[in-house]
């Protein structure tokens, strides 16, 4: 009996033995359960921190186009305006030479038709023309007007209407 007794006792510190390495193994399959759900709940949470950062990155990049497309079109918006203004400008200003030109135009001929009177000329309107397109390119002592007889060429050809409509004097 004596040594069934020790059987029976080696064999309870066996199954002690084996119980707690049973416990053991069951214990290391529980830590790495856990240490795998953890590591797929860190890639989870890697994941979704990676997603929010990108969806963030794409908000602002939208916000960025937006902001560049509304400064664009400020820009063309302002060059437009200006644009407008520069025709509107030039158009003045055309007008404000046109007019000034009629005046002119309109001078020239009371001018000449009061010199027809003051001086009893006869100037056709070529030879008006002539004048004014020869004073203009500061050819007028290199042409005259046109007389019944040709051109005439006197050295006071023009002074007497030039004096009398633009005031002009002869340098000569």
């Amino acid at each position: 009996m004596e040594a069934q007794l020790a059987q029976e006792a080696v064999e309870r510190e066996i199954a002690e033995f084996e119980a707690a390495y049973d416990a053991q193994q069951a214990q290391l399959a529980i830590e790495k359960e856990i240490a795998e759900f953890e590591a797929e709940y860190e890639a989870q949470q890697k994941a979704l921190r990676l997603a929010k950062f990108q969806a963030d990155l794409e908000a602002e990049r939208a916000a960025a186009a937006k902001s560049t497309a509304i400064y664009q079109a400020r820009l063309q918006q302002e060059q437009i305006i200006k644009d407008n203004q520069a025709k509107r400008e030039a158009k003045l200003a055309e007008q404000k030479a046109a007019a000034e030109a009629a005046a002119a135009a309109a001078a020239v001929v009371a001018a000449h038709e009061a010199c027809k009177h003051t001086l009893d000329l006869t100037l056709s309107a070529s030879n008006i023309a002539l004048f004014h397109a020869a004073l203009a390119d500061g050819s007028l002592f290199n042409v005259g007007p046109q007389i019944t007889s040709g051109t005439e060429f006197t050295a006071n050809r023009w002074d007497e209407y030039a004096e009398c409509v633009s005031n002009y004097v002869n340098p000569f």
